[in-house]
Order: structure tokens, then sequence, then C-alpha cells
């Protein structure tokens, strides 16, 4: 039986669900941040906005659990480790650029704000998303809830499906279950979203390492 997540998190869940609640403004400018930070590091073919919101959030909910720790600033906080997310991407091509999180803020507000984003379009990718989890098998969201969430070793994820009484596997053939539980994440969302050829984008940088 699960245990219930700490209040951190609970809370941490609780503001990122209002932050995304279709009428809020504040779900538009952190979209459009996410996919104008993509463009301008170039990442467009490579990832999209899911992969880097769902990064986000997993990476909120682990930093809540560990650390027993609010987020006060939630809008703040995701942006800011969406933008960090997104430069690790580019890193890991080797192709970085070295644009500081202030100029770019800056550039935004000199641009007049970020791009608008019609409140239908937030909801369908609230729904998207939610469908997408949904649809993953109960194996495939077990890694990623130990893999990301938790933040477990692969060592420790390899114990718990023995424990839970799978069959052994090399941490080598876990790593690459992971990295397809989590394409298989964004097939669905894109499936969901009514986008399957976007699913056909080169894969994104692997983020169960």
């Amino acid at each position: 039986m699960p245990s219930h997540p700490p209040s951190e998190t609970q809370q941490f869940n609780h503001d990122v669900q209002l932050l995304l609640k279709p009428n809020n403004p504040h779900a538009r400018s952190l979209l459009a941040f996410i996919k104008r930070t993509i463009q301008q590091f170039g990442l467009q073919a490579h990832i999209t906005e899911i992969d880097i919101f769902v990064e986000a959030y997993l990476r909120g909910v682990r930093y809540t659990q560990q650390n027993q720790e609010h987020i006060r600033q939630p809008k703040a906080w995701m942006r800011r480790t969406a933008y960090n997310i997104i430069r690790e991407c580019k890193r890991d091509r080797q192709r970085y650029l070295a644009v500081a999180f202030d100029e770019l803020m800056e550039q935004e507000a000199a641009d007049g704000g970020p791009a608008a984003v019609d409140d239908e379009t937030i909801a369908n990718a609230i729904a998207s998303v939610l469908q997408a989890l949904a649809a993953l098998s109960p194996g495939d969201r077990n890694l990623i809830q130990w893999k990301v969430v938790e933040g477990l070793t692969w060592p420790q994820v390899q114990t718990k499906l023995v424990t839970a009484g799978e069959e052994w596997v090399s941490l080598a053939s876990l790593r690459k279950r992971g990295q397809r539980a989590l394409e298989r994440l964004r097939t669905a969302y894109h499936i969901c979203d009514g986008d399957p050829g976007a699913a056909d984008l080169p894969d994104p940088p692997d983020l169960m390492s």
C-alpha cells in the first residue's frame, strides 16, 4: 500500500494544478516561455514543451519529497527549472549556447512578453498530459515513479522490481526499459493531443540517466 506523499509535495501538486488552470494567464506565460526557450536553443526538432514541462514537474515532486521543503514560488521555480532542463539538453548535444537566464528575461520584456497561447490550447494540453499518463502500463508508471519522482538509483529500482516478483534484469537493460517508458509517455501525449506525427521527431535527450 503506497504511503501518502508529504504535505510539501501535496501543496506543490495543488499549486501546479492552479497554475495550469485554463483561465490562468500564468499558464500561457509558462508554456510560451518553454516553447520560446526551446526555439532559442535550437532544440525544437529534438524536444517538445511536454518533455520539458513533465520533467520540471517531476523534479519539483522529487525535490519536495527529498527535502521536505515547500516550493514557495511555484511559477518562478517551474520557469527556472524548465530553463535549466533545456540548457542541460543543449549541453548533452554539445551545442550549448551560454545565454544567461536574466538576459533571456530582459529580451522577453523588450519584445512585449511571451506570445499568446489561447485558453483552449492550454486546456487541451493539460487533458492530453493526463490521458498520456493514464495510458501508460503499470510497469512504465512504476519505473518513472521510482527513478524520476523518487530519485532512486538503478540498483535500487532493480531491487524493487525483484521484490515485486519481476524477473531479474541487468542494469543496462533496465536503463533502456526506463528510456522506452519515457518514449511511450511522449508518444501517448502526441496521440492524445491529436498530433501522432510529432511522435516521430528524433528521440529527446535521455532524462533517465
